[in-house]
């Protein structure tokens, strides 16, 4: 009997990368120390919350599409 292919969750990949990216986003906005002259803190913290946010969900689905290669690769020896 033929082991059953397994495939990566693309969805927690990319949500991960999402949360992490979020994370780091409002981290760096309350951490750099330089005000915003036009928005209020909490505003360029979102700014930045959701730029990294896209940012890590880009690299999350990356993430998960070279697991998948790894693991297609490690099926097919």
């Amino acid at each position: 009997m033929r082991p059953r292919r397994r495939y990566p969750n693309f969805v927690a990949f990319i949500a991960t990368g999402t949360i992490l990216g979020m994370i780091a986003g409002a981290l760096i906005s309350t951490l750099s120390g330089n005000p915003a002259r036009n928005f209020t803190e909490n505003a360029a913290m979102g700014y930045m919350a959701v730029t990294f946010g896209v940012i890590g969900a880009i690299l999350g689905g990356l993430a998960g599409v070279l697991a998948e290669m790894f693991f297609t690769r490690r099926d097919n020896r």
